[in-house]
C-alpha cells in the first residue's frame, strides 16, 4: 500500500501539525460526503463529472493557504488514508513551502468547504469555496 504523501513528510516536520485519529477521519469522510456529497476516499474527486470546474494556477499550493486564513484547516492527500489538523492557513503554507509539490486538498472543520491543488496545476473548490476559485481566474 502507498504511503500517505503528507504524512511521510510530516513525519520529518511533527510541528505543523496533528493527526487525527481514525474514528476522527471516518467522521470527517462522511461529513463532506453529506455535506459536499465529495467522496475523498477516491483517488481524484476533481476528475468526477459531479466535479467543480477548477482554475489554472501555478501558484495554487500558496493561494489556498490565504483563504484559510488563521483558521484551522484539515489536510491530506488523494485517498484521504490520513488527516492532518494544521492551526492556521500560515502554517499550511509554512509546511507547504518546505516540502516538494504535491497534490493536496483542504476543508475546514465544519467541512462547508474543500479545495484541492491537483498535480495539474488546478485548484478546485466545493461548497463555500467555490465561489472563491471561480473568482481566482
Amino acid at each position: 500500500m502507498e504511503k500517505d504523501r503528507i504524512g511521510s513528510l510530516l513525519m520529518h516536520h511533527c510541528d505543523f501539525a496533528k493527526k487525527l485519529s481514525s474514528d476522527e477521519r471516518k467522521q470527517i469522510v462522511a461529513r463532506l460526503r453529506d455535506n459536499l456529497d465529495v467522496d475523498i476516499e477516491v483517488g481524484n474527486p476533481w476528475d468526477s463529472v459531479e466535479a467543480p470546474d477548477g482554475v489554472y494556477r501555478t501558484d495554487g499550493w500558496a493561494v489556498i493557504p490565504e483563504y484559510i486564513g488563521e483558521s484551522s484547516c484539515l489536510v491530506f492527500s488523494p485517498g484521504a488514508r490520513e488527516i492532518w489538523n494544521f492551526s492556521s492557513g500560515g502554517a499550511l503554507l509554512d509546511f507547504l513551502s518546505n516540502s516538494p509539490a504535491l497534490e493536496y486538498y483542504v476543508c475546514d472543520l465544519a467541512c462547508s468547504f474543500l479545495l484541492c491543488c491537483n498535480h495539474h496545476d488546478y485548484v478546485i473548490g466545493w461548497g463555500k469555496a467555490q465561489q472563491w476559485v471561480a473568482n481566482l481566474s
